[in-house]
C-alpha cells in the first residue's frame, strides 16, 4: 500500500489539535503523504507535513476547495455538527471523490440510540448516508465521552450529574454504570491511523476507547481533585432516565440538556450508545504498536 493523500475540514474544535499532533508525531510518516491539506479560516504558516489552506467554507467557496483538493484519497472532516456546513462539504466531497470520507461523529454511537431515541441527532448520521449516496466510503469513528483534563469528566461533570456550585449529584442509573472514555491524543492517534489503513479492512463504524469506567469513578476522582465531598441529592433509575430523556427529545432537542441526554444515555448500558462491546483499538492500534492508550 501506498503513502495516502490526506485532507482536514475543520481545525478549531477539540480535535483539531490532537489529530495534527498525531501527523507530526513521526508515528505515520512512512504512511502519509505530505503535506496533509488543512483548510482553516485563519491563515497560519505552513509547514513541511501540513499545507495550510486558508478559505470559509460555504456554496461560493465549493469549486476552488474542490480543486485544491484534487486527487486526494482521503478526507478527515472535524467540523461542528451544523447542517449548512455539512451540506457544503458534501458538495466538496462529491467534487473530490476520494477514497474515504471520516466524518464529524465521534461522541455517542447514534445507530444504537435511535433503537430508543429514534432521531437522536439525526443530521449526523443522515449526512454519513448522504456521503455514502455518492459512492464514497465513510468510517464513523466513534469515541463515547471525551475525556479532557480541566474540561469534559474533570470539570464539565454534568454527563455525570454532578452540579459543582452546590457539590451535589442527581444520580440517573446506578453509580457503578459504566461507559467508554476517550483522551483526545488517542482520537487523534486512532483517526491518523486508521485512513492509513487498507480500506478494504474498514467496517463502516469503527469504535475506540481508551479506557472503560463508572459514574463513581468520576465522582470520586473530582471530590480527591477539588477536595470536596458530593452529596446525591436525588436518584433517578436507568429506566426513568430514559422515560425522562423521551419526554424531554420529543419536544425537541435543546443543546442546554445536552449534558443530561448524555447522561440518561450513559446510564443505559452496554451497547446503547456510549459503552460498548465491540471496540476497534486493536485495529488502530495492535497490541499497543503506536503509543499506549491513555487513563482517567
Amino acid at each position: 500500500m501506498g503513502k495516502v493523500s490526506v485532507a482536514i475540514i475543520g481545525l478549531n474544535g477539540f480535535l483539531g489539535k490532537p489529530v495534527l499532533e498525531a501527523i507530526n508525531s513521526g508515528k505515520f510518516d512512512d504512511k502519509l503523504q505530505f503535506p496533509i491539506k488543512a483548510l482553516t479560516r485563519k491563515e497560519q504558516p505552513s509547514t513541511d507535513k501540513i499545507q495550510y489552506i486558508t478559505t470559509d467554507i460555504s456554496d461560493e467557496t465549493v469549486s476552488s476547495i474542490g480543486e485544491s483538493l484534487k486527487g486526494t484519497e482521503v478526507i478527515v472532516e472535524l467540523v461542528k455538527a451544523d447542517p449548512t456546513l455539512f451540506g457544503v462539504i458534501e458538495k466538496v466531497v462529491a467534487e473530490v471523490k476520494p477514497k474515504l470520507f471520516v466524518p464529524s461523529q465521534f461522541g455517542t454511537d447514534l445507530i444504537q440510540v435511535d433503537d430508543y431515541a429514534p432521531g437522536f441527532l439525526a443530521l449526523k448520521t443522515q449526512h454519513s448516508a448522504n456521503v455514502r449516496k455518492l459512492g464514497v466510503k465513510v468510517v464513523d469513528v466513534i469515541t463515547s465521552l471525551f475525556a479532557v483534563p480541566g474540561a469534559f469528566l474533570y470539570e464539565i461533570v454534568g454527563a455525570v450529574g454532578i452540579d459543582p456550585t452546590t457539590n451535589t449529584i442527581v444520580q440517573r442509573g446506578d453509580a457503578s454504570s459504566k461507559f467508554s472514555i476517550s483522551k483526545l491524543e488517542d482520537i487523534g492517534l486512532s483517526v491518523v491511523s486508521l485512513i492509513t489503513l487498507p480500506i478494504s479492512e474498514l467496517p463502516d463504524t469503527v469504535r475506540v476507547q481508551s479506557q472503560v469506567i463508572s459514574f463513581q469513578d468520576v465522582y470520586d476522582r473530582y471530590e480527591k481533585d477539588h477536595n470536596v465531598k458530593l452529596t446525591v441529592k436525588e436518584k433517578y433509575t436507568k429506566e426513568e432516565a430514559l422515560a425522562e430523556l423521551k419526554s424531554k427529545y420529543a419536544a425537541g432537542f435543546e443543546f442546554k440538556d445536552f449534558l443530561f441526554y448524555l447522561q440518561a444515555i450513559a446510564a443505559q448500558g452496554v451497547d446503547k450508545g456510549l459503552y460498548f462491546s465491540e471496540v476497534h483499538n486493536e485495529l488502530v492500534n495492535p497490541g499497543e504498536k503506536y503509543w499506549k492508550w491513555g487513563k482517567f
